[in-house]
């Protein structure tokens, strides 16, 4: 046999699957809509181009060679990507009308995001989403953003993306029911002296806000616990290793297990955006997606308003 340098062809490759995957050239025809001559032709084709035997003739069966389950391996691994491009069209062509695909910061997607999609199901319940609960801002700019609705805190100013404000709420300080700051109607700098604090992620954007007000007061707080997650912080503070301050969507989440909220002055912005990117097709119920989003929000803010928490 010859040792045949030339790339085999994506067709060669699609019979040996198929004959490896079903076991007889029978069955691989029929999934690939051929015949067994032709089948076995190919293969016999494609064992001359490589240059060595991939099966074995053995009563009228063929038994893959140790190489072909090698060379199986591989192509296995390289046909993943491949399943996945089909998945996804199965589910497109599946789909009676579109699909949206939202990506979130975990806060959101935890707290309001939930209920939007609730509302949204409720009035498209053909409507197909997909959920990614990451920072819609850290996607590369080359490859292009891989959302249609993006929820983010704080603004956004590139041009690669439309940027709205959809509320901006205030941070409030957080602590267990026992703790002895629950007792005020509203917390300062001060009242944070010598306090447990457990801070979010070195990071992030609001924790370096709240730093900057405590280091303007001279408070001294006693800052031993950090997390990056804000639901992670509520946990900490409902064991009763400290106060925090945190966004109020997160905080609200855990009213139900005990966690006392309360005004933090000077007040701090938490700013809710939502970006859509310029160069993606338009989803119409993405409208509606951040429609329900803003009146959720409303209601959130009322919410902290009957609580004493917002103005």
């Amino acid at each position: 046999m010859g040792s045949g340098k030339d790339h085999i062809s994506l067709r060669q490759v699609e019979i040996f699957r198929a004959t490896m995957k079903f076991g007889t050239v029978t069955a691989a025809a029929a999934a690939l809509g051929s015949s067994q001559p032709t089948i076995t032709r190919e293969l016999s084709r494609l064992e001359e181009h490589i240059g060595f035997r991939l099966f074995e003739r053995r009563l009228q069966r063929l038994v893959p060679t140790a190489r072909a389950l090698k060379l199986f391996e591989e192509v296995q691994a390289s046909f993943i990507g491949l399943d996945r491009i089909n998945g996804f069209i199965d589910r497109l062509r599946d789909a009676s009308e579109e699909v949206l695909t939202v990506a979130s910061l975990p806060a959101f997607a935890q707290t309001i995001l939930p209920e939007a999609v609730a509302r949204l199901n409720a009035a498209h319940p053909d409507l197909t989403l997909k959920i990614s609960t990451v920072d819609p801002r850290n996607q590369s700019g080359i490859s292009g953003f891989n959302f249609d609705v993006g929820l983010i805190e704080d603004v956004y100013t590139q041009r690669d993306a439309e940027s709205r404000v959809i509320w901006v709420f205030k941070l409030v300080a957080i602590m267990s029911p026992d703790h002895p700051l629950a007792q005020h109607d509203y917390l300062e700098p001060h009242h944070f002296e010598d306090i447990n604090f457990i801070s979010l992620g070195s990071q992030d954007p609001y924790r370096l806000s709240v730093e900057r007000i405590f280091d303007m007061a001279g408070t001294k707080r006693r800052l031993f616990l950090s997390s990056q997650s804000a639901n992670s912080v509520c946990e900490l503070v409902l064991k009763g290793l400290g106060v925090s301050i945190v966004n109020p969507l997160t905080a609200l989440s855990y009213e139900k297990h005990g966690l006392v909220l309360k005004p933090f002055l000077p007040a701090q912005d938490f700013v809710l955006s939502v970006l859509r990117p310029i160069n993606r097709p338009i989803v119409a119920s993405s409208d509606a997606l951040v429609a329900h989003l803003s009146q959720i929000c409303a209601e959130t803010h009322q919410k902290l308003v009957r609580e004493h928490l917002a103005l």
